[in-house]
């Protein structure tokens, strides 16, 4: 390692290598490559542009110059470091070095003093540079292109006035600074007021009770914690509430915040907000307004004016409650009437309509679209919507997926589409087309038309004389809100008592009685009855049917020989038998012998004995299988398959 000591005049010194210079006074200037320990004491400049230089000049106006450097650096009083942005460490400083000014580089730095450091003036030279200020008395100068000075390290507030000459710092321990070629601002941790000027600004007031204020440019003010006083004045200007750590609420025509860093705000000339990475509300005013919910499930409501509303990520929702009537289409990303004239919408899930007669419509993923009042109409387009046309006599479409769609009051036309879609159609006498896929329509009060269309469906058409068609496929009519027992024939299409009464059914397989005592009667299809609670009485008929009773006492009907067959899929099964049901044989003549009157079977137990009219049970399994022969051939005529765990005797039947 070489040793240069310097002269009483002014010298250059310019290190290859590892080495320790030590001026003597006047002017010098030490150049390094390498590692260097310097030891100042004449008015020196150190020109740093490689790593491993060690700072201590004492005497003298000294000038550590990162100019010429070849990225950005991070110099700091506070830790001693001179770092790479990276963190990586390419030199040593304290307080006690005396250096009274630090020049950047070309690129983006990071300037540190310290109160009682020697460092009064710094140069952020081009970049966009940070200079963090201490309250030494200072000179601030960003330089060329963005630069920041930040108070974050000073105790108390400060008063920061960019549109002045001179020294613009008017208050608080960094009172006297002049800053220059500045265009953004962070507060301390206590109370500030900061002032922008007629450029672009970015004032942040951090903790405290801060005034912010952009005046001229297109400014963005972060108020921070604490409730803060936010002016735009002229320009496009935001308020920024992405650092919060809560949801915020701000409404920038009542200029009010609430809620994490917007509590207590008062906004004045703000056009846009941006808000937190949690579920926001951010309401504009009758101005183009920019709202930017960012993360979280947020909502928008830009108002009258052409808004830009971006939802960021979470399920976001575009409200135009309070607007005359609106037309939005996600898909196609259109916008006009009312408030959304001139709307641009990105990343919004979800749409809230308007009290008036508004077309709305969803894109390809899953979205919930409300229309309030008013005659709407309602698009889901795909994806697994949710739609809920409210009051007025709305038309709603789910499109693909397996969609929720409500009607509300009015009559409405509903229009499932593919996929499995649940319909409410609620008051009115609405109209409902379940289209393709297994739907589950629910009529609700009124006099409804319910038409399943492909898949096997479920209809329910409430109270109201319904027209119930069940179209392609397996379909069930249900009656299980019913107050009152119902009957009703699928042979017939009749129907009557409780929510069946005045309705008409057409191409149903499959009935769902109520709690009460209900007369359930199929027809020559394969049929399933299920009674639920009450004493029902079921009536399969031909083909196989699968007959449920469910608690009550109920009674399974058999009026030919034909409504059940010995064996294969026409054979029928009655799936809960219990103690106090019955099974009711006695319209059938037990010997087909009509000139004797109307015998009744003989109940008994092991083979058929050759006499006509005698009644078996064989158990197999968990199935007790009923055999009746008639023609006394010891060959079944008839077979029901009974699941029960209660053993069948004469005592369950009537014979």
């Amino acid at each position: 390692m070489a040793v240069v000591w310097g002269t009483d005049g002014n010298d250059f010194f310019h290190l290859a290598g590892d080495g320790l210079v030590a001026p003597a006074g006047y002017t010098d200037i030490v150049f390094n490559p390498g590692d260097l320990v310097a030891t100042l004491s004449g008015d020196d400049i150190m020109i740093g542009t490689s790593a491993g230089i060690r700072y201590g000049g004492y005497d003298g106006y000294d000038i550590l110059d990162y100019s010429a450097f070849g990225q950005g650096v991070a110099i700091s009083e506070i830790d001693g470091g001179i770092r790479f942005l990276d963190g990586t460490v390419i030199g040593t400083i304290s307080a006690s070095a005396g250096i009274e000014e630090f020049d950047g580089s070309a690129f983006n730095d990071l300037l540190t003093t310290v109160a009682g450091g020697s460092a009064a003036t710094l140069h952020g030279n081009a970049g966009d540079d940070t200079l963090v200020a201490s309250a030494t008395i200072e000179l601030l100068d960003g330089g060329a292109d963005t630069d920041t000075v930040s108070y974050t390290n000073s105790a108390a507030g400060v008063t920061v006035d960019l549109r002045l000459a001179g020294a613009q710092v008017s208050a608080g321990a960094a009172s006297g600074d002049t800053l220059t070629g500045i265009e953004n601002l962070i507060g301390s941790v206590a109370a500030d007021t900061l002032h922008g000027d007629a450029g672009a600004n970015r004032l942040a007031g951090e903790a405290g009770d801060d005034v912010l204020n952009g005046h001229g440019g297109s400014d963005v003010l972060v108020g921070g914690a604490g409730a803060d006083q936010l002016v735009g004045e002229a320009g496009i200007d935001t308020v920024d509430y992405s650092a919060s750590t809560a949801g915020v609420t701000v409404n920038l025509a009542a200029g009010t915040g609430l809620g994490g860093d917007a509590q207590g705000d008062t906004l004045a000339t703000i056009e846009n907000v941006t808000g937190s990475g949690l579920a926001d509300a951010l309401y504009g005013d009758g101005t183009a307004n920019a709202l930017a919910g960012g993360a979280g499930d947020d909502g928008l409501r830009g108002g009258a004016g052409a808004d830009a509303l971006d939802g960021g990520d979470g399920i976001d929702t575009a409200s135009y409650r309070g607007s005359a009537a609106v037309a939005v289409d996600l898909l196609n990303h259109t916008a006009s009437g009312g408030d959304a004239a001139g709307d641009t919408l990105t990343n919004v899930e979800n749409l809230a309509g308007s009290s008036f007669d508004d077309r709305l419509a969803g894109d390809g993923g899953r979205n919930i679209i409300s229309g309030d009042n008013g005659a709407d109409m309602l698009a889901g387009n795909g994806g697994d919507d949710s739609l809920a046309g409210g009051a007025g006599d709305d038309g709603l479409d789910g499109g693909d997926g397996a969609d929720r769609l409500i009607g509300g009051d009015g009559v409405d036309t509903i229009h499932g589409g593919t996929g499995n879609d649940s319909v409410d159609a609620g008051t009115g006498n609405d109209l409902v087309y379940g289209e393709a896929g297994h739907d589950g329509l629910t009529g609700g009060a009124g006099d409804d038309r319910l038409d399943g269309g492909d898949g096997n469906d479920t209809l329910d058409g409430g109270a109201g004389a319904d027209v119930l068609a069940g179209g392609a496929g397996i379909d069930t009519v249900s009656y299980a809100g019913s107050a009152i027992g119902v009957v009703l024939n699928l042979a017939t299409g009749a129907s009557s008592g409780g929510d069946a009464q005045g309705d008409t059914l057409t191409g149903i397989e499959q009935v769902l009685g109520s709690a009460q005592a209900d007369i359930l009667t199929g027809d020559a299809d394969a049929n399933t009855l299920w009674g639920m609670a009450g004493d029902d009485v079921l009536t399969g008929g031909g083909n196989g049917d699968a007959l449920k009773g469910g608690a009550g006492n109920d009674r399974f009907v058999y009026t030919a020989l034909s409504d059940s067959a010995v064996s294969g899929i026409g054979k029928d099964t009655i799936a809960d038998f219990a103690g106090g049901d019955r099974i009711d044989l006695s319209a059938i003549d037990a010997d087909g012998n009509s000139a004797n009157g109307d015998t009744a079977f003989s109940f008994g137990t092991g083979d058929f004995s050759r006499h006509a009219g005698e009644l078996r049970v064989v158990t197999a399994g968990a199935i007790q299988v009923v055999y009746a022969d008639v023609d006394g051939d010891k060959v079944p005529d008839f077979a029901i398959n009974v699941v029960s765990d209660h053993p069948l005797t004469a005592s369950d039947f009537l014979l």
